[in-house]
């Protein structure tokens, strides 16, 4: 039943933007709320404890991210950003990927694949 209610409310989301473009609303500062509907600090399969994550996205179409956790090291990711048809897609540089996100209000949802399964990420902007 979880899972349902989490789909809706990542489709319900993704329907309300109003950032059209990198000099849109989009840019600001983003801080980790909630992974897959739970709070900090948050435990992965493979046993790393997530204890903060901040995303800046500016206006000039880049972003850097950096996750802490308690356990491992911390994972600083930058790349590009586009939006298109409210649709965020974010270019990770680091490592080559792509994951999408939607902005409603204050609220950054990201969603992207891992481990063979799929991770949802709830920002807020500061």
């Amino acid at each position: 039943m979880r899972r349902i209610a989490l789909f809706l409310a990542v489709i319900a989301l993704a329907a309300c933007n109003d950032a059209t473009s990198p000099n849109g609303s989009v840019a600001g500062t983003y801080t980790l709320r909630t992974v897959n509907g739970f709070n900090l600090p948050y435990t992965f399969s493979d046993g790393s404890v997530l204890i903060s994550d901040q995303v800046v996205i500016n206006s000039d179409g880049s972003y850097f991210d950096q996750a802490r956790f308690s356990n491992a090291p911390d994972i600083n990711e930058q790349g590009f950003w586009s939006i298109n048809n409210n649709l965020i897609t974010f270019n990770d540089e680091n490592d080559g990927i792509n994951y999408t996100g939607s902005l409603s209000g204050t609220i950054l949802t990201e969603t992207f694949g891992s481990g063979g399964g799929s991770v949802t990420e709830v920002f807020e902007r500061e």
